[in-house]
């Protein structure tokens, strides 16, 4: 006989949460990090790994030295490599997590994918993110709104292909505004893609901020992979 304390209140049945499956990265790739407690913009990548030898094999591949950035982090070592741009391989539209986040001192207060809500408690009702891209940025950058989450999960093409599944996590408004044309890219493609994950340099003068530099990830799908490495044979 099971318990019946729900039936005359449901609303106090508490929400199952969804738990899905959850690959740990072999490493990670980060366009930027902490300095003195302020964050720096790359301008080549930076990997992070717990593995010895993975972060040495990517030193070897795209220059660097393997160092122990923080051993209170689960991925202690870091490379800060010599390169702006690098192959990798996607396998589909699915290896793309990209929503809004804002987080709170326990987990994340608001998730969305910027029209309806993505938490468990109020999954598919409207978020109430403003309409107008200038304003969602604005909240954002006061942490009164959500901003970016992008997990982009993939290999390294070539030579670097076995050192196992690798995630890139970035926050950029600039690859939200076209992540879904790199998703529409990626469904274009059967099978496995071939694409360049590269920090571009851009820099402009603002009125308000005088001369601005700054580095923006950015992924362009190249073809097939598995055509790519049949005309290499």
């Amino acid at each position: 006989m099971a318990l019946r304390i729900f039936d005359t209140d449901p609303d106090a049945k508490p929400v199952k949460r969804e738990t899905t499956s959850f690959e740990r990265p072999a490493f990670q790739f980060r366009s930027g990090m902490q300095r003195d407690k302020k964050p720096v913009s790359l301008s080549a990548w930076r990997v992070l790994t717990d593995d010895p030898a993975i972060a040495a094999g990517i030193a070897e591949l795209y220059g660097g030295t393997p160092e122990e950035y923080d051993a209170t982090k689960d991925m202690n070592l870091h490379v800060l490599t010599e390169a702006n741009a690098v192959e990798i391989v996607i396998d589909g539209s699915a290896a793309i997590e990209d929503k809004l986040i804002l987080w709170g001192p326990v987990g994340p207060i608001h998730e969305c994918d910027g029209q309806y809500s993505l938490l468990p408690e109020d999954k598919g009702e409207p978020c109430g993110c403003p309409e107008l891209m200038t304003e969602r940025k604005e909240r954002a950058k006061k942490k009164r709104g959500p901003a970016p989450s992008i997990n982009v999960t993939f290999r390294l093409a070539g030579l670097g292909y076995e050192l196992g599944v690798g995630k890139m996590i970035a926050t950029a408004w600039t690859l939200a505004e076209v992540i879904h044309e790199v998703k529409d890219a990626l469904d274009a493609v059967d099978g496995p893609a071939l694409c360049e994950l590269k920090l571009e340099h851009v820099e402009y003068d603002s009125p308000k901020f005088g001369r601005v530099s700054y580095h923006k990830p950015v992924i362009t799908v190249l073809g097939s992979y598995n055509d790519a490495i049949g005309e290499e044979r």
